[in-house]
């Protein structure tokens, strides 16, 4: 008995440790797509409530479904007209048919029979490479003619409740299929060319920045709607964030001085004089945007225009995202003894500290004032930080990016538990979730994209 059951814990730690290698190779696999794509990975810090309904979680969202189900339609389609390739694609199709069912009902029978030597992880990973599989060939086998036309497929697009028409002739004579095949490969970080090229604001005056700005921006590109294109309006929101930031330096670096003084004293007068330092930002934001504009000779009204049409893109938010957390991040380099250990801890104590205070003295504040919220618990984290750790804001600030703390599965959660316990004394409104436009004023804590971390 003793001897089975050493048996059964061997096979299951090897069990163990084969499916921990296989996702460790796709982590590392989906770390590096991210960053070709540009998505910060800060945008993806864990969720730990997925786990208690992982297989729902992980299943297509419907418009995941049309990448599955149009892209094998889409292709039969190209190549119909191929004799040789068409002759491949069906043989093909017939023997993923045939093995993916001897397969299926082989792997069927042996568990129904209870047999030991099955591998339960190697099984699982099987039979979800199965299921995929067979979505392809279920989407083979849909009928996609149009009835009243033969020379046009119709699709429907999945989460949307509409259909595409695609004409087939159009199709094939936009395609050519070439006896010869190229070279492909992964994109890589180096392939990635950025869109937006940084100013050093080092040692350099306002009206250089603003001489460099417009060389970088160029010519004002427009739509056919008369509004900014993405990359114009992307590079105007840059700079102009950069212009506003060189002109707020001075209260900026007075900001957490000046509120430390109020630091565990009187909280009306804490508050007091961050919304003076968050005042002052706003000024220098509009002041910048005004001599921006001026300089390229565009109006306000255009850019906010143009800003409204394009703020509902996902490329666009995610962009200014990225800007609004860079902008944040400091060009010095951390202390020494802020490891990733002590930092994690300090961010943990110091929200926690932060929140707590928030709870007590300022909770009114959602009500009259919600967009300083993300920018206030922020402050008090910082200001906890240095009165109790002597690490000033723009150090510890440092520490944060070079230890990639927004990534830290621990510091995850226990924000999540903080924004938790607000959410409900609320009422149901997050302010934690409403953020200040990326480069903007009043940017707290590791940026608008971030809310509630310091």
């Amino acid at each position: 008995m003793l001897k089975k059951a050493a048996t059964s814990q061997t096979a299951l730690k090897e069990q163990y440790e084969k499916l921990a290698e296989r996702l460790a190779k796709n982590v590392e696999e989906i770390d590096g797509l991210m960053k070709v794509t540009n998505v910060p990975q800060y945008t993806a810090v864990p969720d730990h409530n997925v786990l208690a309904n992982l297989l729902s979680e992980c299943e297509d969202s419907d418009f995941w479904q049309n990448f599955r189900k149009a892209a094998p339609i889409l292709f039969c389609t190209a190549i119909e007209h191929d004799t040789n390739m068409k002759q491949t694609r069906d043989m093909s199709f017939i023997e993923e048919l045939l093995k993916t069912k001897s397969i299926m009902r082989l792997m069927k029978d042996k568990l129904e029979k209870n047999e030991s030597e099955v591998d339960l992880v190697e099984y699982s990973l099987a039979c979800r490479t199965l299921e995929q599989k067979l979505k392809v060939l279920q989407a083979l086998n849909i009928n996609v003619e149009s009835g009243e036309d033969q020379s046009k497929i119709t699709l429907n697009v999945m989460g949307t409740g509409r259909s595409i028409d695609i004409d087939l002739a159009k199709l094939r004579e936009a395609i050519t299929i070439n006896d010869r095949q190229v070279v492909e490969k992964q994109a890589s970080p180096e392939d990635v060319k950025p869109l937006v090229e940084n100013i050093d604001l080092e040692g350099i005056s306002e009206e250089e920045v603003l001489n460099k700005a417009v060389e970088k921006i160029g010519t004002i590109q427009k739509t056919p709607q008369k509004t900014l294109t993405k990359e114009c309006f992307i590079k105007i929101f840059k700079y102009t964030g950069d212009f506003a930031k060189l002109k707020s330096r001075e209260a900026k670096s007075k900001a957490q001085e000046n509120r430390c003084k109020e630091f565990g004293k009187d909280p009306k007068k804490y508050l007091d004089a961050l919304k003076d330092t968050v005042a002052e930002e706003e000024k220098a934001y509009e002041k910048s945007s005004m001599e921006m504009f001026d300089r390229l000779c565009i109006s306000p009204e255009f850019f906010e225009r143009s800003q409204q049409e394009l703020m509902s893109d996902p490329y666009v938010s995610m962009e200014l995202f990225n800007m609004g957390i860079s902008m944040e991040q400091p060009a010095s380099k951390p202390p020494a003894e802020l490891t990733a250990e002590k930092t994690v801890a300090l961010v943990k104590e110091s929200n926690s500290f932060a929140f707590d205070l928030f709870k007590k003295e300022y909770l009114d504040q959602m009500r009259y004032d919600p967009m300083i919220m993300p920018v206030l618990i922020s402050a008090i984290a910082h200001d906890w930080v240095f009165k109790h750790h002597g690490f000033n804001e723009e150090q510890f600030k440092a520490a944060l990016f070079a230890h990639k703390i927004y990534e830290d599965p621990e510091v995850a959660m226990h924000m999540q538990q903080k924004q938790m316990e607000l959410l409900q004394l609320s009422g149901g409104f997050n302010p934690m979730m409403m953020g200040m436009p990326p480069g903007g004023p009043g940017m707290g804590g590791m940026g608008g994209g971030m809310p509630g971390f310091i």
